[in-house]
């Protein structure tokens, strides 16, 4: 957690400009591809990872499908995971996030640049929806990371 905080107090110089700039990106997806918004995801985690020291390692990559869409399902879930992954994942990929954790700065320029959806936990009906609307664009090609817990 320690870590955590060291990251973002490193990091607040870049704020005014990577904010504002992921800000822009998400909220029009029209203009930039989905590659060029997953590539500035990219970069802003390796900004993070190079302040905090952080070094991330791929593996089991070799075992993921060539072509079309998939679902991951990491065994754990921490602060870093998703970003781990998606630092990592060459082509772009997106996740489910509890909806009420979504909504805090950084987090929500991100779940907005890959379209994660966002999950209500005390709402099966929604639940229901979302993992519908997931099924249906992994189907499409789109590849998601989803936490069991």
């Amino acid at each position: 957690m320690l870590k955590l905080f060291y990251v973002i107090f490193m990091n607040l110089h870049r704020a005014p400009y990577m904010i504002p700039r992921m800000r822009a990106e998400a909220d029009h997806p029209q203009r930039y591809t989905e590659e060029q918004r997953y590539s500035l995801v990219q970069h802003a985690i390796y900004l993070m990872n190079k302040t905090g020291k952080i070094n991330t390692v791929e593996t089991g990559a070799e075992n993921l499908p060539k072509q079309g869409g998939y679902m991951m399902y990491p065994n754990h879930q921490g602060k870093y995971d998703v970003l781990g992954i998606m630092y990592t994942h060459k082509s772009p990929c997106s996740f489910v996030m509890d909806k009420r954790k979504s909504h805090t700065i950084l987090v929500r320029e991100f779940c907005d640049l890959v379209q994660a959806k966002r999950l209500e936990k005390d709402n099966p009906r929604q639940g229901i929806t979302i993992i519908n609307q997931v099924a249906k664009e992994v189907a499409a090609g789109k590849k998601y990371i989803l936490f069991p817990e």
